[in-house]
């Protein structure tokens, strides 16, 4: 998907290798799954509610308040997340954290092959736009090019 927003071009900017798009698209899964089941294991006393819940909708929120030029891949990247969060019910935390680890292991593989270092260093929303960045090589660019008119 080409840039659509400042943040995306500036996210892209530290990933053009192709190596390292790959190394991205397996590990950012990995860390946000860490995350989650972790995250559902903390429940909020006097709720029947876990703190994987509440980030969630959270990021959600983020994500659907950036406008319409990444729309398509915020849906994309929401109903990722939901499948995530499903999946992390079945990991315990010792899974949970190994996920979360390799996860990074290949975002610094991938930036040994961009010879750059992660985006989150020079802007921590970069956090954030990562899964969506990713989410947004799965749209298809016609929808994507409509999204942004």
């Amino acid at each position: 998907m080409a840039s659509q927003s400042p943040l995306f071009e500036d996210y892209g900017a530290y990933h053009r290798d192709r190596r390292n798009l790959i190394c991205h698209e397996i590990g950012i899964p990995l860390i946000v799954l860490g995350i989650i089941a972790l995250l559902r294991l903390a429940a909020l006393p006097g709720w029947n509610l876990n703190l994987a819940a509440l980030a969630l909708v959270a990021t959600a929120v983020y994500y659907l308040t950036l406008g319409s030029a990444v729309r398509a891949a915020a849906f994309v990247a929401i109903a990722g997340m939901i499948a995530l969060y499903l999946l992390a019910a079945y990991l315990t935390w010792p899974y949970a954290i190994g996920a979360f680890v390799v996860g990074w292991i290949f975002q610094f593989i991938g930036h040994a092959y961009e010879g750059k270092a992660p985006a989150f260093l020079t802007n921590l929303l970069h956090l954030l736009v990562g899964p969506l960045w990713v989410a947004s090589h799965l749209v298809p660019r016609s929808a994507s090019s409509s999204s942004a008119r």
